[in-house]
C-alpha cells in the first residue's frame, strides 16, 4: 500500500481525493461517472488484453482488501468508495461518492481515449454535482 500511496498520491488505509488536490496528479483524469459507466466493459477488456491482467486488487473504504478476477470487479460506487489496481500499481481506478470516476495510468488513458473519443466532454467538474 505504501507503493500505491507514493505512486498515486493516495492516503491509505483509505483516502484518495484527486478532485480536491491542489496540484494535478500526472496521468490521472476524472470523469463524470454517469458517462463513464458506459465504458466499464471496454475498460475491463483493455486491462485484460493490453495489460495482460486478469486479477485486480480491490481496496474498499471499509478497510477490506482483496484480489478479484477482473470480471468480478464492480467498478461502481455502492455507498462505499473503491480503488482497483494491478499488482504493479501501473493503473488505478477510483469510484467515489462525488459521481466521479478517476482513472490513472498513461497507457490505460490512451486506450480509453481510443474507445471513447468524446471523453473530454465528460470530465468531472464540481458544478455537475451541485
Amino acid at each position: 500500500m505504501l507503493i500505491l500511496n507514493e505512486k498515486w498520491n493516495c492516503s491509505l488505509p483509505f483516502g484518495w481525493i484527486p478532485i480536491t488536490s491542489d496540484e494535478a496528479i500526472p496521468n490521472v483524469e476524472i470523469y463524470n461517472s454517469t458517462y463513464f459507466d458506459y465504458y466499464i466493459e471496454g475498460i475491463k477488456e483493455i486491462i485484460k488484453n493490453k495489460f495482460k491482467v486478469n486479477q485486480l486488487l480491490e481496496i474498499g473504504e471499509d478497510g477490506h482488501f482483496r484480489e478479484l478476477n477482473i470480471d468480478d470487479c464492480g467498478f461502481y460506487y455502492d455507498g462505499l468508495e473503491y480503488i482497483y489496481t494491478d499488482k504493479n500499481f501501473d493503473l488505478v481506478l477510483y469510484f467515489s461518492h462525488e459521481n466521479a470516476t478517476t482513472i490513472g495510468g498513461r497507457e490505460l488513458l490512451a486506450e480509453l481515449h481510443k474507445i471513447w473519443p468524446e471523453n473530454i466532454k465528460h470530465l468531472w467538474t464540481p458544478l455537475q454535482n451541485n
